[in-house]
């Protein structure tokens, strides 16, 4: 009777989890907040979101930093501008560091410049430059080069000794001293028709309507890709095929690094004009052992569905799929949403919840904008992952680059909680946000306990039992607070002042680090040490 009972209990529970996981499904299954330009950064979104928000025929739940560094040629700052009868002041504070603008063809030159220090030993500098143009109305290009020499907070530089890499940048030349290494981007954007777009060159795509993507985020360091988009009236398809690196801290050195490669399926449906479908897809498959190319050309096509395919093939390849959507309920109130599947069995989803293989994860947002105050953004979101997303049974098969994951930046096995708060009064802009993360961090090198995705899942210690959490007790709270007055908005240098707290807590001790800061910062794409 007690085991009649106690199945009774499991499938009931088991049912319940099954009931959550599609309520999710349905509820976000829709996008279209808010219509914007490419952006790929939260920043220049922030700050400008009531300009970039306005109109409905630039879609912006797929964006790559190629056509991300041309929002700045949309921005009319004129509402703004620092008047001046000087033209060096005028050239300073409103203009480009060198332009041409003919009837065919255009050029832009602007420095990249961080200069900050703070409190226990904190500094950053970032030089170097970048260049972008188009050539007729139907071609783009951009190419950039920074070197960088930074310290880091206790948290991301024990990352970095780890993993040899600067999170979301490069790897660095000695893990164990301030982080010194070099970042390059560039690449073309060519649109030959209203119905087609091809992209490709160095750079980050980013999948999705919020601060995160469980789907694909800009977190990882920039990889060679090429992207293929098609829009046929209120239907938007984005193939992208992308070159990864194998890197994990045995590779340390200047030996070639083993390659992987990702093939990646967008489908974004107008429903009305307040509410967008998307469905996702991807593979990821390793190159050969020597680190030389290997190109399946099954995965190349990118109109056939991945899932029968790798089937028919036999394929032992790492296979997502998932979900992004938003909705605008109101003019000033939107929802968003994903959903992300690895690898699920029925059964076990619906009668044995803590199954390892259940893999997956799931992210619900609200985003408050275009209010009363001008340009006041609030910002809501949580994101949660089960053990084991993302991860494979070998690192050449995960869903990671250069020893950082592709989604969210903590890996996986973890609950998430994120707000921010951005106001502007023309070229002075307050920002607030605030990272709760909980989750479980690895208890030792040799086994997986489902956070780390370069982990092999096979050094799993059981079947059952994994939940959110599993492992050594994680969490941490992180808040940064920072005004700034931007100097040039061509290419958005400022002046900043801010605060930075984390605290962590590791199974049952706490640990807090803080400190002030401020300089100069040229700010272009978006860097997450929030993790």
């Amino acid at each position: 009777m007690f085991i009649l009972n106690h199945r009774k209990l499991k499938r009931k529970q088991g049912v319940l989890q099954a009931k959550k996981i599609i309520a999710f499904f349905f509820l976000f299954s829709a996008s279209i907040a808010y219509s914007q330009l490419n952006i790929l950064n939260h920043e220049l979104e922030w700050m400008f979101d009531e300009e970039l928000s306005k109109g409905d025929t630039s879609w912006n739940s797929i964006n790559n930093s190629l056509e991300a560094a041309f929002v700045f040629e949309a921005l009319s700052s004129d509402t703004f501008n620092v008047p001046s009868k000087y033209s060096f002041f005028d050239w300073i504070f409103n203009k480009n560091i060198y332009g041409v603008k003919k009837e065919d063809y255009t050029f832009r030159l602007n420095p990249i410049f961080t200069i900050q220090g703070g409190g226990d030993g904190f500094y950053s500098t970032r030089r170097g430059g970048y260049a972008r143009g188009t050539i007729g109305k139907k071609f783009k290009w951009v190419t950039s080069f920074i070197e960088n020499n930074q310290s880091f907070d206790p948290r991301i530089t024990s990352i970095i000794e780890e993993t040899a890499i600067a999170p979301g940048e490069a790897q660095v030349k000695n893990p164990f001293k301030d982080a010194e290494y070099s970042v390059s981007t560039g690449g073309i954007v060519y649109t030959p028709s209203k119905f087609y777009k091809f992209s490709a060159g160095h750079g980050k795509n980013f999948v999705g309507n919020g601060y995160r993507s469980l789907l694909l985020s800009d977190f990882a360091n920039n990889y060679p890709f090429i992207s293929n988009e098609f829009t046929i009236g209120r239907v938007k398809y984005t193939s992208v095929v992308a070159e990864f690196m194998d890197f994990t801290n045995q590779a340390i050195g200047s030996a070639l690094k083993p390659k992987k490669y990702g093939s990646f399926h967008y489908l974004d449906v107008l429903a009305t004009k307040k509410l967008r479908v998307a469905f996702f897809e991807s593979v990821i498959w390793a190159g050969d052992s020597t680190g030389r190319t290997q190109i399946d050309v099954n995965y190349l096509n990118p109109f056939v569905l991945f899932r029968p395919l790798e089937y028919n093939i036999g394929s032992p390849d790492n296979m997502l799929i998932g979900l992004n959507g938003s909705w605008d309920i109101h003019k000033t109130i939107s929802l968003y949403g994903q959903l992300i599947m690895d690898e699920m069995h029925s059964e076990n989803l619906l009668f044995n919840p803590t199954w390892w293989a259940n893999k997956y994860g799931y992210q619900a947002g609200l985003k408050l904008h275009n209010l009363p105050i001008k340009n006041l953004v609030v910002l809501g979101e949580h994101n949660a992952v089960r053990p084991f997303t993302y991860s494979h049974n070998t690192s050449a098969n995960n869903y990671g680059h250069n020893y950082n994951a592709l989604a969210h930046p903590y890996g996986a096995n973890f609950r998430e909680f994120i707000g921010v708060v951005n106001y502007r009064k023309k070229r002075f802009n307050l920002n607030t946000r605030l990272v709760y993360i909980a989750g479980g961090e690895e208890q030792t090198d040799s086994i997986s306990d489902g956070k780390d995705i370069f982990k092999s899942y096979a050094d799993r210690e059981f079947e059952d039992g994994y939940r959110i959490g599993y492992g050594v007790k994680y969490s941490q709270l992180f808040w940064d607070t920072k005004i700034n007055y931007i100097l040039n908005p061509k290419y958005l240098l400022m002046l900043e002042l801010g605060y930075q707290n984390r605290t962590e807590w590791i199974d049952g001790s706490q640990q807090n680090h803080h400190y002030l800061y401020g300089g100069f910062r040229t700010s272009l794409f978006n860097l997450y040490y929030d993790y």
